[in-house]
């Protein structure tokens, strides 16, 4: 899995209570719940270490069922009512079919990012008829099995993640997405991953590139992975090629200042917020912490599933604090970000990348960083307007 991908297809359920929360403090919205720190795939880019026992795949950690349910009470309280489960490999854990029935229980509405491969007609059709399960996204990133059991590391893995994606059709799930981790390895195939993902079933494609996080770090380090002109040139592919021809919607992870207007006019600039400032992970580890970087960053861990209150960690854990000041105030925003007129839309991204790659929570993304730096940065999408400017002209 990527280090984070914003929860795609979550809906909030219709009814909720009022949160109980001092004001100007906002709504725990979702969990990230990575229920197994563990994985049956070896992926390269990747930033957790899956462990395999006699050469078959082990579980390691997993979320404890009992502390979880009591964490979701309480967290309801403060306003939880989503869950997007990841891991590692969510379905490794080993009450899995328990945990979404305890969420589906729980009212709250739920997305799952997996490899496919544990899928099985009778799990997807459980899934779509008895939980709350309402979207699904499936990691894919070839358009044969050479490309993509050569990115996963194992035999076999290109068949069987097909095979899940026909197992969630067949189940009724027709919004399913394909998620795929494009590199200059396979960037050649976004075409054929788009056929080979409508064929099987899914609605979208979602192209995420190789992030400098984890495993992927020696990616970058090996020029596997794709630099800033790459980037811009998939973007115009995207949008002016393959886009409009393609046999399902297509969606590129970029920043939107740096985005086309046919692309902002499709997603109305709402993209690049991770909505950070509304979720708490929950590791393998039976930890909280900021998301799944806290696996790599032990900075980012909050405290235990089992022992440490949530309430006292939403309401005071200096990190959470930094987050919502330095997030809520476009005006306090560092570089290029200050001047955006996206600033309030995409609040500057992926905390957890711009911490990996830069070292700081809240900095520029990398890309808007370097186009900015090469002079490349829209010059019509750098004149936003501090508040107190705005608000000395109204009252002028």
């Amino acid at each position: 899995m990527p280090l984070c991908d914003p929860a795609d297809g979550v809906v909030a359920p219709e009814k909720s209570s009022t949160p109980d929360l001092p004001e100007g403090v906002p709504r725990l919205g979702s969990f990230y719940i990575y229920l197994s720190d563990s994985c049956n795939m070896r992926c390269r880019h990747c930033w957790i270490e899956p462990q395999f026992t006699k050469g078959k795949p082990d579980p390691g950690h997993f979320v404890d069922i009992d502390a979880l349910g009591q964490a979701v009470r309480e967290a309801k309280t403060l306003g939880l009512r989503a869950a997007k489960l990841t891991g590692g490999e969510p379905m490794l854990h080993p009450r899995f079919a328990e945990v979404v029935d305890l969420l589906t229980a729980e009212g709250l509405s739920m997305n799952m990012e997996t490899n496919g491969t544990l899928l099985t007609a009778e799990a997807a059709r459980q899934l779509k008829d008895k939980t709350n399960v309402t979207f699904v996204s499936v990691s894919l990133d070839g358009a044969d099995a050479r490309t993509h059991d050569t990115f996963r590391c194992v035999a076999g893995a290109f068949e069987a993640t097909l095979r899940g994606l026909l197992f969630l059709k067949d189940a009724g799930f027709k919004n399913s997405q394909v998620i795929m981790s494009v590199h200059r390895g396979n960037r050649g195939q976004v075409e054929a991953v788009a056929e080979v993902a409508a064929k099987h079933g899914a609605a979208s494609l979602k192209l995420n590139p190789v992030t400098k996080t984890g495993r992927g770090t020696e990616m970058h380090e090996h020029g596997e992975a794709l630099d800033f002109d790459e980037h811009m040139a998939l973007a115009r592919y995207v949008d002016y090629d393959l886009g409009p021809r393609a046999p399902l919607r297509i969606i590129l992870n970029i920043p939107p200042a740096l985005s086309s207007l046919r692309s902002l006019r499709r997603t109305g600039g709402n993209c690049g917020d991770c909505h950070v400032r509304g979720i708490l992970g929950i590791l393998g580890t039976n930890q909280y912490a900021l998301c799944g970087i806290g696996s790599t960053y032990p900075e980012f861990v909050y405290g235990r599933l089992d022992k440490d209150s949530i309430r006292e960690i939403w309401l005071n854990n200096p990190t959470i604090l930094h987050l919502r000041q330095g997030l809520g105030d476009a005006d306090t925003f560092p570089g290029i970000c200050a001047k955006c007129i996206f600033a309030r839309t995409c609040r500057t991204g992926c905390v957890a990348n711009n911490y990996a790659v830069g070292g700081q929570l809240i900095i520029p993304n990398w890309m808007c960083a370097e186009a900015e730096r090469r002079g490349l940065f829209p010059a019509d999408r750098a004149q936003r307007k501090p508040a107190a400017v705005e608000a000395g002209k109204s009252s002028g």
